[in-house]
C-alpha cells in the first residue's frame, strides 16, 4: 500500500501512464512525447500529430460521496521550436518570415470542457506560446570578383545575403483549474493539450514551426468550499 495525501490509495501501472486513485484524491501521469510541425524537422517521428486539435494527455476518476469542488493541478513539459530566414534580391524588397508555436490545456469533467474555471469556455490555458518574425531589406553581396582584361574593368558575381534566427526552448509549466459543486458519483477527468504551429513568409523568407508536449502529472483534490462561495 501506498501512501498519498494522507489517504491510502492503490498504484495501478499501464503503458505510458501510471495513476493513483481514492476517495478524497487521485493523480495521474504522463510520460509520451508529442508533437507538431510545419516542416519534417527537427520534430519527427511517430509521435508526431496533427496541430489544432486537443488529445488526451492523462486521465483518471474521483468518487464524490457529496457534493464536492474539485481542486486539478496539471503540470507539463513543453517545448517550442521556431526558425525564421530572410533572403535578399535583386529589387531590395523586404523579405520576411513568421513561425509561430503554442500549447494549450484544458480539463474534462465526464466530458464536458466547460466546467473548470478560469477555463468556463473549453479553450485552454496557454502553457507555452512563442511568435518569432523576421524581416529585412537585403540585396547582393560580392562573392568574387575577375577581371574582364583590357580597359573593360572587372565583372563580380553577386549572391543574395541571408539572415536565419533560431530559438529552441524546453520549460515546465503548471496550472490550477477550480470545479465546483461537482456533484456524487465516480466522475472521469481528463487532463487534454492540444498543439498549435503556423510558419509563413515571403520574399524569400522561410519559417519553421514545432510545438510539443511530454511528461507531466496532474493531481485532485476533492474539497467543499465556504458556503455560497462563487467565482
Amino acid at each position: 500500500m501506498y501512501k498519498m495525501l494522507g489517504v491510502a490509495a492503490a498504484v495501478v501501472l499501464s503503458s505510458g501512464t501510471a495513476y493513483a486513485q481514492s476517495s478524497k484524491a487521485t493523480a495521474a501521469i504522463n510520460t509520451v512525447t508529442v508533437c507538431a510541425n510545419t516542416s519534417s524537422a527537427p520534430c519527427t517521428g511517430s509521435n508526431v500529430v496533427p496541430e489544432g486539435a486537443f488529445r488526451d494527455v492523462m486521465t483518471t476518476t474521483i468518487k464524490t460521496s457529496k457534493i464536492a469542488d474539485l481542486f486539478i493541478d496539471a503540470s507539463l513539459v513543453t517545448g517550442l521550436f521556431t526558425s525564421t530566414t530572410v533572403t535578399g534580391n535583386s529589387n531590395g524588397s523586404r523579405s520576411t518570415a513568421t513561425a509561430m508555436g503554442g500549447v494549450q490545456v484544458r480539463v474534462l469533467l465526464d466530458g464536458n470542457p466547460a466546467l473548470a474555471f478560469p477555463d468556463q469556455t473549453g479553450e485552454g490555458v496557454t502553457f507555452d506560446q512563442r511568435i518569432q518574425t523576421l524581416s529585412a531589406n537585403l540585396g547582393n553581396v560580392f562573392t568574387s570578383c575577375f577581371a574582364q582584361g583590357g580597359t573593360t574593368g572587372t565583372g563580380c558575381t553577386l549572391t543574395p545575403e541571408q539572415i536565419t534566427l533560431v530559438l529552441d526552448t524546453t520549460s515546465a509549466h503548471s496550472f490550477s483549474f477550480i470545479m465546483l459543486n461537482v456533484g456524487t458519483g465516480t466522475h472521469t477527468l481528463k487532463v487534454q493539450a492540444r498543439v498549435n504551429t503556423q510558419a509563413t513568409g515571403s520574399n524569400g523568407g522561410v519559417a519553421i514551426a514545432n510545438a510539443l508536449y511530454g511528461l507531466g502529472s496532474v493531481t485532485i483534490e476533492s474539497a467543499r468550499l465556504v458556503n455560497s462561495f462563487f467565482f
